[in-house]
């Protein structure tokens, strides 16, 4: 029999009790976040000493422990951020997950045996940005999550390619961005002075939010549904994935315990038998447990439209079961009509339990926990107690399975489900110590009773009990694969010898398997204190690092394009330099009038090129490099900065780079590149238009406002496969000589 490879399962865990969730369910590691910098700061998270023992916990199971610190980091911050990179190697974590660019040049320099993995708020989404990966210290990489399976595919064989292999992870199951990761600013912004950022761990979500029309309608226009993945494990499995990983950090533990458990299942399905043919119960569970408006396959197929989206609401819709068929007046039960479509898997007469939690949604919405059953009819259902009204014909949803919680909870809470197999093999002769080897793959110990093997008097040792005693390893992590026995004839042990050497067995090995980990040295506090003075951490700041002060112009549209420049409209006299897009540039009729000028016009990159910007630029890429020796080129991402500069071309930074501290800025200034925009998480880097969103979906409103009255419009931009969102209102100042300044016009 053919047994296939397949990834790693990657859960999230946001708690203890999702851990334990995540683990006893059948996952190969988990990812999780501490107290400092990471994506999901509003999750529970753990303790600097909760870190130690869930990373124990984890391990004792074979269960690897990534810990993230997804966030951009401010110069004042690093050296707390490095610092509590030095104890998570120190506690054994497994890799940390980064977005700062920064830090990962600091741990590569002075604690490069610590594993790093590119988050997806990298926003690395093409092959070209591999090699700059690899060279940065990164041993994985989690790509942008609008990536086809096409993508992957071709991705996966890149990243395995060369003299440096680099493992891939890609995101399964759970909720998507509408933005790229990494370039969302929309919480930010719309928050004001105090909005909360996505790239510091505090997104609001305002993707979520309902956005009006220029008729007043409200749509959401923002909001995908969660995606699912379930179906294409073998595709998947046969990309060249390393990593299939579950989002979810702010999920429930009986969410955790759910998803891991099905994707468990069918990925030791295909594993053996090739194929996958998910069952309709597990479908069920899988929406039942959380769902918007049902799944959809993100952008593994490609560019989906309006099947991307979560339609009338973003939470969770739970799964339909009928009408409201009659409502007793002044009471607080009603009659449901049940649907064929809404029965489930388990049929009419199953389809509700007492405890389930069920939306009734109409003209005002209302629910309740269900504390009242009775069945009318086959097809119908009288419940209670419902809160607030309800009117007949109202749809009914079941939002919480009772059933599906508690079977849920108990695979975590009772007892050990996830066993290691161990082989053991003990020995008794006569006038020795008894001895009991024990081997969990490539580990072993052996242990020596303290009793001599006498000669039997009255009872010889029986080995079927010797062998029952030694299996008895009860709620240990570890479950007797085979029990060997070479035992002298007529001979006593008593009992107790032979439990004791067994738990003895049993420490000695958990012992020799957590010295992996705690024969780790991490740096300790002098070294640190002489790495801050080295680095000059905390005294430097990137407003005054960068010596040569630049003030730009970043033009978006054609029609700023002409304003700008076309027309010698120059607007404003103090800038040094005009960005303009790549794709304008490259235009014959505007090439041309810019040779003629005298303005220092520089074509740029836009931050996401996946798509079609991608293959313009590698189709016309001589060209490209041949109008733009005397200019040179800004990007917005790491793809094509080593391509530009082994082709002699000036490459200049952009905003997109995310570049948030002077550690940042080295990393990019050491590769050449000349950044001219710091990150936009600060107002005084920057003023005008910032993208909000950089998107795939084609966002169909052109113009739409927020519940408080906020302006947005949406730009498509000229390679025609990406949309960009702006608040309309935002007002440009002048630029700041007194530092590097970018003022965005759309």
């Amino acid at each position: 029999m053919e047994i296939r490879k397949i990834p790693e399962l990657l859960a999230p865990v946001g708690g203890w009790p999702q851990l334990k969730a995540a683990v006893q369910n059948g996952a190969d590691a988990v990812y999780m976040g501490g107290p400092l910098f990471n994506a999901r700061i509003k999750a529970e998270n753990f303790t600097w000493d909760d870190m130690k023992s869930a990373i124990m916990y984890a391990h004792d199971r074979n269960v690897r422990v990534y810990i993230t610190i997804n966030t951009l980091i401010k110069d004042s911050e690093l050296t707390k951020a490095f610092s509590y990179v030095n104890f998570l190697y120190g506690a054994g974590a497994d890799a940390v997950i980064l977005q700062d660019i920064g830090l990962a040049r600091l741990i590569k320099k002075y604690l490069p045996q610590m594993p790093m993995h590119m988050s997806t708020q990298g926003t690395i989404y093409n092959t070209q940005a591999l090699e700059w990966i690899k060279a940065k210290g990164f041993c994985r990489v989690v790509p942008a999550r609008e990536l086809t399976l096409e993508d992957i595919r071709v991705f996966s064989e890149k990243c395995h390619s060369g003299m440096q292999s680099c493992e891939v992870e890609v995101f399964i199951h759970g909720a998507l961005c509408m933005c790229y990761s990494g370039q969302c600013h929309m919480s930010r912004i719309i928050g004001g002075i105090n909005g909360r950022s996505g790239n510091r761990g505090l997104c609001a979500q305002p993707c979520r939010l309902p956005y009006k029309d220029e008729n007043g309608n409200e749509q959401f226009i923002l909001s995908p549904k969660d995606l699912c993945t379930i179906e294409m494990i073998p595709q998947l499995c046969m990309s060249g994935i390393d990593s299939l990983k579950i989002e979810g950090r702010l999920k429930s533990p009986q969410y955790v315990a759910t998803v891991t458990s099905l994707y468990r299942k069918y990925l030791d399905i295909y594993k053996f038998q090739g194929t996958v043919d998910v069952q309709k119960e597990d479908k069920v569970k899988l929406l039942q447990i959380f769902n918007r408006g049902g799944f959809s396959s993100g952008y593994m197929y490609g560019n989906q439209g309006s099947k991307l989206l979560s339609g009338d609401s973003p939470k969770n819709q739970g799964i339909y079961i009928g009408k409201v068929k009659a409502v007793k007046k002044g009471s607080t039960l009603i009659d449901i009509k049940l649907d064929n479509r809404g029965a489930d898997s388990k049929g009419y007469d199953k389809a509700l339990s007492i405890g389930d939690g069920i939306e009734v949604r109409g003209k005002r919405d209302t629910g309740n926990v269900i504390s009242y059953l009775k069945a009318l009819t086959p097809y119908s259902v009288r419940v209670g107690d419902i809160k607030g009204e309800a009117y007949p014909g109202d749809k009914v949803y079941k939002v919480t399975d009772k059933g599906l919680n508690i079977e849920a909870e108990n695979s975590y809470n009772r007892g050990e489900k996830k066993k290691l197999p161990v082989d053991m093999f003990f020995t008794a002769k006569l006038g020795t110590y008894p001895v009991l080897d024990i081997r969990q793959e490539n580990i072993s110990v052996s242990v020596k009773a303290d009793f001599i093997v006498e000669k039997a008097i009255k009872h010889t040792v029986d080995k079927k009990r010797v062998e029952k005693q030694l299996r008895k390893l009860g709620d240990t992590v570890f479950e007797a694969k085979s029990v060997a026995i070479n035992a002298d004839d007529n001979i006593s042990i008593p009992i107790s010898v032979i439990n004791e050497i067994r738990r003895q067995g049993v420490a000695s090995l958990m012992k020799k398997r957590r010295s992996v980990y705690s024969n780790r040295k991490p740096l300790i506090e002098r070294e640190i204190a002489d790495i801050k003075n080295i680095e000059n951490l905390g005294n430097n700041d990137i407003l005054i690092t960068n010596s040569e002060k630049h003030n730009g112009l970043f033009l978006y549209s054609r029609a700023s394009v002409e304003r700008f420049i076309l027309k010698e409209n120059f607007g404003d006299k103090e800038a040094d330099s005009i960005y303009i897009p790549l794709e304008l540039f490259m235009e014959e009729e505007i090439y041309n009038k810019l040779s003629e000028s005298e303005k220092n016009v520089i074509p740029y990159i836009l931050n996401v090129s996946k798509g079609n910007l991608d293959q313009y630029i590698e189709s016309n890429f001589d060209d490209i490099t041949e109008k733009t020796k005397k200019t040179g080129i800004m990007v917005g991402n790491p793809g094509w900065i080593i391509r530009f500069r082994d082709a002699g071309i000036k490459v200049y930074g952009g905003y997109g780079l995310n570049v948030y501290n002077v550690q940042s800025l080295k990393t990019f200034n050491e590769d050449g590149v000349d950044i001219r925009a710091y990150s936009h998480e600060e107002d005084e880097y920057c003023s005008g238009d910032i993208p909000l969103m950089i998107t795939e979906h084609p966002i169909t409103l052109s113009y739409f406002t927020d519940r408080k009255g906020a302006e947005y419009i949406t730009m498509r931009w000229h390679s025609k496969d990406k949309y960009l969102i702006f608040e309309k209102a935002r007002k440009a100042s002048v630029c700041n000589a007194k530092r590097n300044f970018m003022t965005y016009i759309r």
